[in-house]
């Protein structure tokens, strides 16, 4: 009898043993190769690097950005990739935060190398080594455009009576990725900032903690509810905006 009974302990436990081992051995979402290699950090360095689209580096920012907001305590609504009509066209906002002291357009720019310009220099380098050079159109110019383009916008869908949109504070943030070098290029200006993604969320929090509450709930919901069709085109205006920027920059 009790031979019995130690022989259904040690299967029990032999049972016990198997399943542990089996549920700690499962692989977890995205650490491993489809070969069942185990990822390195040079695996996840690879895919940051090859990002051309900025999935990764503009996931982060809005991580970054929502608990920043979530600390100050305020209402904000953090919306992504707005196509803004512009010009017979659109222009393209990454990152929008409607925030109850202000409005504030961010430009992520996950790239490497050197990076130098000035403000008044049409286009900007980014230099990866001796030989490899390539330049991109100034994004403080850059920003205020989507600005400029954001402002007409709002003021066809307001009233000077509902919303005042010249006097509203519209703050300008263009994020580098923490893989370049900003040389020789200004940092700060009245309305906007550069800097790296590592200093976002010192920068920015303390910017929005400077600032007084000038939007009720209800006035962020609207402004919201305005700009949502912007985030819904179609895939022609993608495809055309895409053409566009291609021909242009």
């Amino acid at each position: 009898m009790i031979s019995t009974i130690v022989t259904l302990l040690v299967i029990i436990l032999l049972l016990a043993f198997a399943f542990f081992k089996t549920k700690a051995a499962k692989p977890k979402a995205g650490q491993f190769h489809n070969d069942g290699r185990r990822k390195t950090f040079k695996d996840f360095q690879d895919q940051l690097e090859n990002d051309p689209n900025g999935i990764y580096g503009e996931a982060v920012l809005a991580k970054t950005v929502a608990g920043i907001c979530n600390k100050d305590g305020r209402k904000f609504v953090l919306m992504k990739n707005l196509y803004i009509p512009s010009r017979g066209g659109t222009t393209e906002i990454d990152s929008l935060l409607l925030h109850q002291t202000g409005i504030y357009v961010l430009e992520s720019k996950n790239i490497s190398g050197e990076i130098s310009g000035g403000i008044d220099d049409e286009r900007w380098h980014q230099r990866m080594n001796a030989r490899i050079e390539h330049t991109f159109h100034n994004p403080i110019q850059q920003n205020a455009g989507h600005i400029r383009a954001l402002q007409h916008f709002l003021k066809e869908n307001y009233s000077r009576a509902q919303l005042n949109i010249d006097d509203l504070p519209i703050f300008s943030a263009i994020v580098f990725s923490d893989r370049c070098a900003l040389k020789h290029i200004p940092v700060q200006g009245e309305n906007w900032i550069i800097l790296h993604m590592f200093q976002l969320q010192d920068r920015l929090a303390n910017l929005i903690k400077k600032q007084r509450t000038i939007f009720s709930t209800r006035q962020l919901e609207d402004l919201y509810w305005k700009l949502e069709p912007c985030t819904k085109v179609s895939d022609k205006v993608k495809a055309e905006h895409l053409k566009y920027i291609k021909t242009a920059h």
